[in-house]
Parts: structure tokens; C-alpha cells; sequence
């Protein structure tokens, strides 16, 4: 083996140094290139018009979760989510959200998402469930609740 003079040592360290500090440089670009489209995207990133203040997502195991808190007076929308397909033998994959008391009633259709906005006038639990699929109104898993306070 060939003894290593001076000069080329300091070669090696010296490139070394560049090639540690193009690696640094190329990952600090690469972060900075990264962050930057991360911050583009959520800045024009489409916003939903209404933004809903519960999510219910309904199966054919029912709805998630079954317990809803609102306050009196102050308009609620429910974003119902239903995660059933079409080929859902009972119904074919629409679901329910019904408040009698409250005169909300609406239907989602498969693989869908509906929005739902009320102002509950007052206090109490109220009872919403699901009539078309699955064992209907009668069904535990098809039912929840609604408890408004003030």
C-alpha cells in the first residue's frame, strides 16, 4: 500500500467536506421545496360552504356516534356520512336521519354525504333514527340521541 502524502489528505477531507455540505444543502432544499407546496396546497385547498359542526357516519350497523349535544337556539348541522354501498341488501344502501320532534327528516344515499342544518328551539333528548334499512326504527344500532341544553 501507498503511504498517503499531505496534500492528498487534505484532497479527501476536502472533499468530503463538499460532498457533506451538498447532501446538507440538498436536504435542507428538499424541506424547504416540501414545506413550501404543503403550505400552497392548504392555502388553496377547496373549502366546504358549510362546515359541520357534528359528523355521523351510519352503516348498516348504525349510526356513529349515537349521542349528539347541541344547545338551544343555536343552529346545528349534522354532516351524515353513510359508509353503506348500493349492493347493501336492505334498502340498497340509503340511510335515514329523522327527528320527529324536530321536523328533520332526511335520506343519504349510498357511498354519500348530505348535510342537515336545524336550530333546536328547546331543551330535552330527542330520539333520531334511521326507517329505511336495517331492521328500521325499531332497530337499537339504527337510533341515537340528541340531547339539547341550554
Amino acid at each position: 500500500m501507498s503511504k498517503e502524502t499531505k496534500t492528498e489528505r487534505k484532497r479527501r477531507i476536502r472533499a468530503a467536506r463538499w460532498r457533506n455540505r451538498a447532501i446538507a444543502f440538498g436536504l435542507i432544499a428538499f424541506m424547504v421545496v416540501g414545506l413550501a407546496g404543503i403550505l400552497v396546497w392548504r392555502a388553496f385547498a377547496p373549502v366546504s360552504a358549510v362546515a359541520a359542526d357534528v359528523r355521523i357516519q351510519t352503516t348498516m350497523e348504525g349510526f356513529m356516534p349515537q349521542l349528539v349535544r347541541a344547545k338551544v337556539g343555536k343552529p346545528i348541522t349534522i354532516q351524515l356520512v353513510n359508509r353503506d354501498t348500493r349492493f347493501h341488501t336492505d334498502g340498497g344502501g340509503w340511510h335515514q336521519f329523522a327527528i320527529d320532534e324536530l321536523g328533520v327528516n332526511t335520506k343519504v344515499g349510498p357511498e354519500s354525504t348530505q348535510l342537515v342544518t336545524f336550530t333546536p328551539a328547546r331543551e330535552g333528548i330527542y330520539e333520531f333514527y334511521c326507517d329505511v334499512c336495517c331492521g328500521g326504527k325499531e332497530s337499537p344500532s339504527m337510533r341515537g340521541k340528541l340531547e339539547v341544553s341550554a
